[in-house]
């Protein structure tokens, strides 16, 4: 390894620097985090040199700078801009250059952050490749990491990883979900294979259903109607951040912590995930909905039919959860944002405390918050004192701002740092990515034909959504 990384992020001059990327690489740095000198270098086409990327991030990134002012001074001290025109391979020339030159001569690890559009991941790509700048030599490394999206279906990510793979190694490419980050996601692991009274109980025998949630009350704000209309909560939220939490509440144990075998274990639960094309009923099993006025925002088609709601009932078919519907909802003006996986058990075999003609909602039901109150949630039933036989609802309740008493870190803080380790485990592999578009493509074309229906802003959706549950199987969680 070598005693200095080059963080170096093209598309430095876009919103994600300024208020994620940097703040995250300043947290490590004051908390000592990093094991020998990391430099962040800044790419864009803007005419900025040195000071005035760092005037941006000073500008931008107020929460850092005002946590520690003189660590804040030191990191930007080690704070650098290279203008550079993405599209000019030339340039790439000059920027292997500029990078050789603010390591002084030393042997650099280089981590290369594509924080630009989706069409230019490959042309970036096989410009730094052409400059040099992605050559793993004298026991250097050189890593690229991809945001979202990676590819707008199965054909096109397919093609994208043939692509980049032919330049880079599958070791080298780091394909980031910042849900992945979330201290709770990761708890994830924690939590299943290390406590033994849950694990026994986390199949299609004693588990009713699954629901996941990822609500937002953010709508088409800062011109973003363009983007998203050829986008949609398929592309947006589902093929993604939800699929992700699908497959580590679902994986089977992995044979140990290391990056491919948990990797392995996500990719088998994917894989399982049934085609709507399989299904003998697909529309039966998916609301997709606008919140109205959406076709009236900046950007947005009048006619559009993209869906900023989308609510599916999916199915895993393994000998863990075969006949469990995974139901799964995300949405755009929603009245709180939140993200949740709720566990719900089934009755007991034999009701002792009613009528068996009662439609008994599920008691039983562990709750992981993920954001924005991290936490977990175990609900049962209990008598209430006094005379007769009455049944409350109750909840144990595990905080974890309450229970640790410290700041917990941001999802690209642990993210980063994993990058500059090289530690692969909370990032998304080829098959893995292919496996995910395969599942969201059956969706997007079992959806056509269905009815978009409407939503008020600041409503949980439209109504039609509950009709995924169950008679007696409860209703979508509200935060």
């Amino acid at each position: 390894m070598s005693d200095i990384t080059q963080v170096i992020i093209l598309g430095a001059s876009g919103d994600l620097t300024a208020r994620k990327l940097a703040p995250a690489l300043f947290a490590a740095f004051q908390d000592g985090l990093f094991p020998h000198e990391v430099q962040l270098v800044g790419v864009a086409r803007r005419p900025w040199d040195d000071a005035g990327f760092r005037e941006q991030l000073i500008a931008n990134s107020p929460k850092a700078k005002d946590h520690q002012p003189d660590k804040w001074q030191a990191f930007l001290a080690n704070t650098h801009y290279v203008r550079t025109n993405l599209e000019t391979p030339a340039d790439f020339a000059a920027l292997a250059k500029s990078l050789d030159m603010l390591c002084g001569g030393r042997p650099a690890d280089r981590v290369f952050y594509l924080a630009i559009k989706p069409e230019l991941f490959l042309p970036s790509v096989q410009n730094l490749h052409g400059a040099g700048l992605l050559a793993q030599e004298d026991g250097r490394s050189s890593r690229v990491v991809v945001e979202k999206p990676f590819g707008t279906d199965l054909t096109s990510a397919r093609y994208l990883n043939g692509e980049l793979l032919k330049i880079l190694k599958e070791n080298q490419l780091y394909r980031i979900d910042h849900y992945l980050g979330k201290e709770t996601v990761q708890n994830l692991l924690v939590f299943r294979f290390r406590n033994a009274f849950f694990e026994p109980l986390w199949n299609q025998k004693y588990v009713e259903l699954v629901q996941i949630t990822v609500a937002e009350t953010v709508g088409m704000e800062g011109g973003r109607g363009g983007y998203y209309d050829g986008s949609g909560a398929i592309r947006d939220i589902l093929q993604n951040h939800l699929l992700q939490l699908v497959a580590l509440v679902a994986m089977e144990a992995p044979s140990s912590l290391a990056p491919k075998a948990i990797r392995d274990e996500k990719v088998k639960v994917l894989h399982a995930l049934r085609s709507f094309a399989d299904l003998p009923d697909p529309q039966a099993n998916l609301v997709r909905a606008q919140y109205e006025g959406y076709t009236q925002e900046p950007g947005v088609s009048p006619t559009s039919e993209t869906e900023t709601y989308i609510a599916t009932r999916a199915y895993i078919d393994n000998w863990r959860w075969g006949g469990v519907p995974f139901l799964l909802r995300t949405g755009k003006h929603l009245p709180s944002r939140f993200t949740s996986i709720r566990i719900q058990f089934r009755m007991p075999p034999h009701t002792l405390f009613g009528s068996y003609q009662e439609c008994h909602l599920r008691p039983n039901a562990i709750t992981l918050r993920i954001q924005p109150d991290d936490g977990i949630d175990l609900s049962f039933e209990v008598k209430e004192p006094g005379q007769g036989l009455v049944i409350k609802p109750a909840k144990m309740t595990f905080d974890y701002a309450e229970q640790f008493k410290k700041r917990t870190p941001d999802a690209y803080e642990r993210l980063l740092q994993d990058v500059i380790t090289g530690d692969q485990s909370l990032f998304i592999r080829s098959d893995e990515v292919e496996e995910c578009w395969r599942w969201a493509d059956s969706l997007r074309e079992a959806m056509a034909g269905a009815p978009v229906h409407q939503y008020p802003k600041n409503t949980w959706g439209p109504q039609a959504a509950d009709g995924l549950f169950g008679e007696c199987e409860g209703r979508w969680l509200k935060g």
